[in-house]
């Protein structure tokens, strides 16, 4: 039985891919599980979780996450530098102030729809695709704390996230497929281009 500790100690394990930094993207449609699995695995003293939300342009902003991402994440990292880019402010519909955001640890898990792009996949050390059947992700999504909010734009955003992925490969072109069974244990499997 893989959990999400064991899946975080293999990720940690993994060599570098952005200078000195274990990047992996975590990569699925809305619904699938992403944010939980990240969050378990923030849990590890040695993984920081990004959200690829906050490099959207709001609801229209898919497209250009992975670019402002390989600008804000990737190539300070690479450099050795900090970490630093302007979070959606999702509430005003804007860009936010610009923020730093120091890394100290050792793996960085990029989360969210768009983040197994294939500009970003360069960099990754690992391309994670959580997979769940799409009437299990609608439940969950109708069971969000922010579905009123989210709501509105679920069927404009399926369309687009499922044209991103189809664009980028996806998940066809990520290393493993991620799916969790009910007792939280994860199923954890080479995806088939490896």
């Amino acid at each position: 039985m893989t959990t999400s500790r064991t899946f975080a100690d293999h990720l940690a394990s993994l060599p570098p891919s952005a200078g000195t930094t274990i990047l992996v993207g975590i990569d699925g449609f809305s619904g699938a599980g992403k944010t939980a699995l990240a969050g378990e695995l923030a849990e590890h003293e040695d993984v920081t979780v990004v959200s690829i939300e906050e490099f959207y342009l709001g609801w229209e902003g898919l497209a250009a996450a992975p670019g402002r991402v390989l600008d804000g994440l990737v190539a300070p990292l690479r450099r050795g530098g900090t970490p630093c880019w302007r979070p959606w402010d999702w509430e005003h519909e804007r860009e936010g102030p610009e923020q730093e955001r120091p890394v100290t640890t050792r793996v960085v898990a990029l989360e969210g729809c768009g983040a197994g792009a294939r500009s970003l996949r360069h960099h990754h050390a690992l391309t994670v695709w959580v997979d769940a059947d799409p009437p299990e992700r609608e439940r969950r999504l109708r069971t969000r704390e922010d579905w009123p909010l989210y709501a509105p734009h679920r069927d404009a955003w399926r369309r687009t996230e499922q044209a991103l992925a189809e664009r980028e490969g996806l998940p066809g072109a990520a290393d493993v497929i991620v799916r969790r069974h009910p007792d939280g244990s994860l199923d954890i499997r080479t995806s088939r281009h490896r």
